[in-house]
């Protein structure tokens, strides 16, 4: 692919077409596929439990729209790469990621900088998630639980009672309370996987942590900049 096509298919709406295939999968690799139907009809590729972690992680972010895998490759003068995600957010910005063990980063220093700065003129953020980011503090199995309550039916009305009670108190009520109200953690736990609320970056969801609305995070900056702060990349 030409540099003038490559940058053509970044330039779309954010799920750059693969003109060939990227990867060459051996037959006794295992590949996952994540199913999140209500977040995006296609499912979501996952070449190692390290890249699973991370769109468990992501999809707890309130203003996520869609994820892609190995969403296009670029031409570095360090060679070809192509990145392990395309994020792409509710306010059109997007942020390419690559997933990699802290302990592998050794000679791809360049070669990241060359995408980096390749992605930084299409407007595209760049960030490195490492196993110490995705791990730390047990905050993938928090994330797993998050998104286990994706599926299923909860109440309307206990959703509708946690949201009314939210628009009063922008700074947030907890699990506790809510509990108080009457509403099953679980109906919690399901809002905040289809993004009607929003948890802490660490993902804290004890009885004494806090639920907010996701427009309490309504700051300035693009969401792909907020997400890399977020995730605390």
């Amino acid at each position: 692919m030409s540099k003038k096509q490559q940058a053509a298919a970044l330039d779309q709406s954010g799920a750059a077409p693969v003109t060939r295939t990227v990867v060459t999968r051996s037959p006794g690799h295992t590949v996952r596929s994540i199913h999140l139907p209500h977040l995006q009809p296609k499912p979501i590729e996952a070449d190692s439990s390290l890249e699973r972690d991370f769109v468990y992680l992501t999809i707890a972010f309130p203003f996520l729209r869609t994820i892609t895998h190995q969403p296009f490759q670029l031409s570095l003068a360090a060679g070809g790469y192509t990145p392990d995600f395309l994020v792409y957010f509710k306010d059109g910005s997007r942020v390419a990621v690559e997933v990699k063990p802290e302990s592998q980063m050794e000679g791809f220093a360049e070669k990241l900088a060359q995408a980096k700065a390749q992605l930084a003129e299409r407007e595209i953020e760049f960030l490195v998630a490492h196993d110490t980011l995705l791990r730390r503090d047990g905050i993938e199995e928090r994330a797993k639980r998050i998104r286990r309550y994706a599926k299923g039916k909860y109440p309307a009305s206990e959703q509708e009672l946690v949201i009314q009670s939210l628009q009063s108190s922008p700074r947030g009520l907890s699990f506790k309370f809510l509990a108080s109200l009457g509403v099953q953690k679980t109906t919690i736990l399901h809002m905040v996987s289809h993004q009607k609320l929003q948890v802490s970056s660490r993902l804290d969801i004890e009885d004494d942590a806090l639920v907010q609305l996701p427009i309490t995070l309504n700051e300035e900056g693009s969401h792909a900049i907020r997400f890399a702060n977020w995730l605390n990349a």
